[in-house]
């Protein structure tokens, strides 16, 4: 398939693109103003724990809607809509409103579904460092560590987040110095470059049936 979505990138990847972490250190303290951008990550990250915690062993329907619920508290935390913005660069204006619309929407469907089979089998043992955050005017970046069982070292994750209204929103997400929006951005390009705006539409429903039927 022409979309892997990160599916050809390491296990790294496979964590970031869960946009959560999983992790929960216990233990650690407030130090950050409740609604700062490193609080925004930890808190989301501790709620998606919760919810999905004990899930590996529970039956397929009630794993489905612990995911699905999951889901309900992380989405919210991002900026679909910049998100799809900046990973379709100069060819966003070339859809309508109505298309921008459907694009979010396949976009950040196709995440989930690419990565709701990856979180049910995800362990809790690894450990999750908040290291610091860094604020210039409306814009932010988290700095993240993860270090998990299969690993010697912990690898990094940096949220970049900007002020929308009175919350700090996720816009892109980089993992080992690799973007998100941008690997997603070279993808869409070479299928817009091989086929068109349309035949992205095209194949990124064909790459949901697909993941539907699995």
């Amino acid at each position: 398939m022409v979309i892997s979505l990160y599916q050809r990138i390491t296990t790294k990847f496979v964590v970031v693109g869960a946009l959560t972490s999983l992790i929960y250190l216990p233990g650690f303290t407030d130090v950050w103003a409740e609604n700062s951008p490193l609080e925004v990550i930890r808190s989301t990250t501790n709620q998606a724990l919760e919810v999905l915690k004990g899930s590996a062993g529970r039956e397929k329907a009630q794993r489905q809607q612990e995911l699905e619920q999951m889901w309900k508290v992380v989405v919210p935390k991002f900026d679909t809509d910049e998100i799809a913005r900046r990973s379709l660069a100069t060819h966003w204006q070339e859809l309508t409103e109505e298309q921008k619309k459907e694009f979010t929407r396949l976009f950040i469907e196709l995440i989930k579904k690419n990565y709701s089979g990856t979180l049910a089998r995800y362990t809790t043992d690894a450990q999750f460092f908040f290291d610091n955050e860094r604020i210039e005017g409306e814009q932010a970046e988290v700095q993240t560590r993860i270090k998990s069982p299969s690993q010697d070292q912990p690898f990094s994750v940096v949220y970049r987040l900007h002020r929308k209204g009175d919350s700090w929103l996720i816009y892109d997400v980089v993992a080992e110095n690799v973007s998100l929006v941008q690997n997603y951005r070279n993808q869409f390009s070479r299928i817009i470059a091989k086929s068109s705006v349309e035949g992205l539409f095209d194949t990124l429903k064909q790459k949901l049936e697909d993941l539907s039927a699995t």
